[in-house]
């Protein structure tokens, strides 16, 4: 008996596969015959995402905007349908649609279907998990595009603007003024995530492009004093070693040094774990105060260096595994 129901069960999930499967190459050469139909992309988009086909669909969905015009955005239905899929490209005119629209849309909070069973509320929210966002009701949806959008644009920036480290030093990447013309224009553009501490990091980074050292100071100083989570921690550290490699006058130094010194102060009130000391010691080493350079490189090769083996211990113990 066990045996003919698993039978059963496997001719039943071999004929959903199946007919799946037909249903769509039948959407496939529908697409195929008439891609400016919106619907008809809509309707083949959400198969291959059925289907577990995300790249496919990330390929169509990107092949209509491009031969569309990035008004097509404005129909609600389909922005939530692609959103996840053209608004990953700051540089592109449908992610500056995308931000306008989002706003410009009115966003309802909806209420769930009239004597839904658990049955159809299951199914619905299994269908949900394969779009472009996932909430139950507009409002959230809304809040889900905002975050692709942001993040997406946060992600931009940070690869713009984050010092990174190259054989032992932090180094600054390539200033392209007019990558970050369009990314500031986007930033003043819309209402998004986050968009304080973007704002913020491409200031710094036309500071250091130009050499206004005191700027860059008053800029960190207002994202510690807002508590930005973005501007904080090894960013810091990164930027101000950057900085004290240049040529500065010892007021501005002094600065640094004060600022630094109450970030560590913070640091260890709030059980932070980032280094400050090297860029202690380096600091003090400008200003001629040796013995306290002296104590804060050693205090930050240790920490370093605990680091180190604690990583490494973690490396082998998932080796290990």
């Amino acid at each position: 008996m066990l045996r003919k129901t698993i039978m059963i069960l496997v001719c039943v999930g071999c004929c959903v596969a199946a007919s799946a499967q037909t249903d769509l190459e039948s959407l496939e050469k529908e697409y195929e015959a008439n891609k400016r139909d919106i619907k008809v992309v809509k309707e083949y988009v959400e198969a291959l995402e059925e289907a577990n086909k995300g790249k496919e669909a990330e390929r169509v969905a990107k092949e209509y905007m491009s031969r569309c015009p990035v008004l097509q955005v404005e129909d609600k239905e389909t922005y939530l349908l692609l959103n996840k899929y053209v608004f990953t490209d700051p540089y592109s005119n449908v992610f500056e649609y995308g931000i306008y629209a989002m706003k410009k849309m009115k966003w309802d909070r909806g209420e769930n279907p009239a004597q839904e069973d658990k049955t159809a509320r299951l199914k619905r929210l299994l269908k949900s998990l394969g779009n472009g966002v996932s909430g139950d009701n507009e409002i959230d949806k809304r809040y889900e595009v905002l975050m692709i959008l942001s993040r997406n644009l946060n992600k931009e920036i940070d690869k713009q603007c984050d010092p990174y480290l190259k054989d032992k030093q932090y180094v600054l990447p390539l200033y392209d003024s007019l990558k970050l013309e369009r990314l500031t224009y986007l930033i003043n553009k819309g209402q998004l995530l986050g968009q304080d501490g973007m704002r913020l990091k491409l200031a710094v980074n036309k500071a250091l492009h130009v050499g206004d050292n005191a700027q860059v100071i008053r800029d960190l100083e207002v994202a510690t004093n807002l508590n930005m989570t973005d501007i904080r921690g090894n960013y810091i550290v990164a930027i101000l070693t950057i900085l004290s490699e240049r040529t500065l006058d010892r007021e501005l130094i002094d600065n640094i040094l004060s600022f630094v010194l109450r970030l560590r102060d913070q640091e260890e009130g709030t059980g932070g774990s980032t280094n400050y000391y090297n860029l202690l010691g380096r600091l003090c080493a400008l200003v001629g105060d040796k013995d306290n350079a002296d104590k804060y490189k050693k205090i930050g090769d240790a920490i370093e260096a605990e680091r180190m083996e604690r990583y490494k211990d973690l490396f082998e113990a998932t080796r290990s595994n």
